[in-house]
């Protein structure tokens, strides 16, 4: 492993040290927020289910009365209905933060209305009509409950998958390049440990021969 901008010092195998312990602790935190993230994920596509479920229900039952209405009635009568209902509809959208994220939610208000409400008589418009209208209107007020929590289920989604990758991140390229640098630090470190060891052998050795070699000449004299 290159070793280029790592110079192999007892400072720096501590560093490594800590660094690994750093990441290392990184990814549990990731891994257990991951798990969190997949929980809510689970459980929030659960909910849109059976929602979606409803809608489709809803979205039939709306074609098929106005299907009704127009056949009974005539196209003219339904749209002449759905222009004097025409309104803007009552949506507050606020956000709530789930795991860090910013999730959407909307409040609607009043998206069923009665025929009064509507704008149009009793005795105007036949039954035919109210229920497309009343059908209608159901379908629209479960879009909009719909709506945002599949744009959440998206969000959580894609963060799950960022999560993902970080802890892949850490795990295949970070924490193995750690490890193998501390390796080779320390295989240098043994190294020069091992060649002052000798070095400091050999210099006892001469010392110790030069000793004997003066008491000899001493002894001579």
């Amino acid at each position: 492993m290159s070793m280029d901008n790592v110079a192999p010092t007892r400072m720096q195998l501590l560093a490594h040290k800590a660094s690994i312990k750093f990441a290392a602790d990184g990814v549990q935190l990731l891994e257990g927020k991951r798990e969190a993230l997949l929980k809510e994920l689970i459980d929030r596509a659960k909910e849109l289910r059976n929602l979606r479920n409803q809608l489709h229900k809803m979205g039939r039952a709306a074609v098929t009365t106005m299907a009704i209405a127009r056949a009974v009635r005539g196209t003219a009568d339904v749209r002449s209905a759905g222009v004097a209902a025409r309104r803007e509809l009552q949506l507050d959208v606020r956000t709530e933060k789930v795991w860090g994220l910013s999730l959407g939610a909307i409040d609607r208000h009043n998206i069923v209305r009665s025929q009064r409400e509507r704008g149009t008589g009793l005795l105007d418009v036949s039954s035919q009509v109210v229920e497309a209208s009343d059908s209608s209107e159901r379908m629209v007020e479960q879009l909009l409950v719909c709506a945002p929590k599949e744009s959440n289920l998206l969000i959580i989604g894609e963060e799950v998958r960022k999560v993902s990758r970080r802890i892949n991140a850490l795990n295949e390229y970070l924490l193995p390049k750690l490890r193998g640098e501390m390796r080779t630090i320390a295989r240098v470190l043994d190294e020069r440990e091992r060649e002052e060891t000798f070095r400091l052998k050999r210099i006892k050795k001469k010392k110790a021969d030069a000793k004997a070699a003066a008491a000899a000449a001493e002894g001579a004299a």
